[in-house]
């Protein structure tokens, strides 16, 4: 049962930060009315003062609309939040949509699971056009920037683990209210710092490969510099305030951005800084070759990598980071 199904208050509450994203959120908005839920949900949209009609065409397809006036995406999601009634708290992407059964596998897990607080799993990328395949690609590839985990299509055999985060997520309500739900101050990278809070209180965050959901990338190599010079700028955040969740794998583009500052001083550093840098152009160009985004996959590599290590430096050298 969706929302409006049932008289009573929903036992699962959907939120949806939104900025602009009418061409995207009716397809999301239905995606999630459709599950079937027993004792029925509700979908939030938090709309960050959109200028293309994004609230108009969500409550024609049945969400709730809350106003979201700072328009980031954690003061989106904390007035949803606010305004939700359901026991269970699912945070949703306008640019995804949920296949049948998403929500369901949700809830099988957070029961089953003891002392499991959140609850998430993979996403299948469905780029519309060459650069939109090429991201997906590169997301999936080893040599993307993040947990390729959360970008593949898992094996058969694979069971449900315990890992630091996932995306979007699901959550007993009472826990997101005893954690003070968002953080504010994190413009991005928000679901990693709240995972990691809860985890320091005890709480497990719970990986389920029967969790999947669709996601459509940005279709532009503009739209995705900008989307990782932010990753960077408030990992940078996450850091300060959360030291010990730095992990090995993020290491490794700050390797390439001193490799390639060594390439080209006159220290005895430099012939070693080339051939790695050599290596990696050879590991793009294998990793393009293999992959269905092509040739475009070499360049949205080089962009996620570069644009997050800059936004990084930037966040780190600032007081306070700016999106």
């Amino acid at each position: 049962m969706a929302q409006g199904d049932t008289g009573s208050e929903p036992r699962v509450s959907v939120l949806i930060p939104a900025r602009n994203e009418a061409a995207h959120i009716e397809r999301c908005v239905r995606s999630v009315r459709a599950q079937e839920v027993p004792g029925g949900l509700e979908v939030i949209v938090a709309d960050g003062r959109s200028s293309d009609g994004t609230a108009h065409l969500a409550e024609a397809t049945g969400a709730r609309v809350v106003e979201n006036p700072r328009g980031v995406t954690p003061a989106g999601l904390n007035r949803a939040l606010a305004a939700a009634r359901g026991s269970v708290i699912v945070r949703f992407d306008a640019h995804a949509e949920m296949p049948p059964g998403y929500v369901a596998a949700c809830l099988r897990a957070l029961d089953s699971e003891p002392g499991a607080v959140n609850v998430g799993g993979w996403r299948e990328v469905r780029g519309g056009g060459p650069w939109g395949k090429a991201i997906g690609a590169a997301l999936a590839s080893p040599l993307g920037v993040g947990n390729t985990r959360i970008w593949r299509r898992p094996p058969p055999d694979e069971r449900r683990r315990d890992v630091d985060t996932v995306p979007l997520g699901c959550w007993p309500a009472e826990v997101l209210g005893e954690a003070g739900g968002w953080d504010e101050s994190f413009v991005r990278n928000q679901d990693f710092e709240l995972n990691h809070r809860l985890r320091m209180r005890g709480g497990r965050v719970v990986f389920d490969p029967a969790i999947w959901s669709v996601y459509h990338p940005r279709e532009s190599l503009g739209g995705l510099a900008r989307q990782y010079w932010q990753y960077g700028l408030f990992k940078a955040t996450v850091l300060r305030s959360h030291p010990d969740s730095l992990r090995p794998r993020q290491l490794a583009p700050v390797g390439l951005a001193v490799a390639a500052l060594l390439a080209v001083t006159p220290t005895r550093a430099r012939t070693s800084a080339r051939a790695t840098l050599g290596i990696y152009g050879l590991l793009l160009s294998w990793t393009a070759i293999r992959a269905r985004g092509g040739w475009r996959t070499v360049p949205v590599l080089a962009t996620m990598h570069v644009t997050w290590v800059l936004g990084l430096a930037r966040g780190l050298a600032a007081c306070e980071p700016r999106a």
